[in-house]
């Protein structure tokens, strides 16, 4: 479960973890923080801890306390070669609040996205993952 104020640019190429975490995007990826109005470079340690694994409230001092959601997490629902379609389902205090399908073709979200740019990240980073894992 990612945080849903992470906008993930780049994947890690080297890992800090000698047992990595299942990570809700699949791979750990380097980005930015969009919870405020300005894009932060937060260090790689809150990447890793918190970007890449959600639930900053309370441990994040740029996390809004008063965000509607703490994650948000991502599952492959079909792999039709070109087409994967993902589902997303956003989690506050460990309990589902929202969720919603995306198609990715060729490894993008759809030009029907979900119209969040974060989220559509987000799902495009999983699907990367997705894909690179299936060879």
């Amino acid at each position: 479960m990612a945080c849903p104020y992470f906008y993930p640019l780049a994947r890690f190429e080297g890992s800090a973890w000698i047992v990595p975490p299942r990570l809700p995007l699949g791979d750990a990826f380097a980005g930015e923080c969009r919870a405020q109005d300005n894009a932060f470079q937060p260090d790689e340690e809150r990447v890793r801890q918190v970007c890449n694994l959600g639930y900053g409230r309370g441990r994040c001092d740029r996390f809004p306390q008063d965000a509607a959601s703490d994650a948000v997490r991502f599952n492959l629902t079909e792999d039709a070669g070109a087409l994967i379609r993902i589902q997303f389902v956003y989690e506050k205090d460990c309990w589902p609040r929202e969720s919603g399908k995306l198609d990715c073709e060729n490894g993008r979200v759809a030009s029907n996205g979900s119209g969040d740019a974060l989220l559509d990240r987000q799902a495009a980073a999983f699907v990367e993952s997705y894909l690179r894992r299936r060879g």
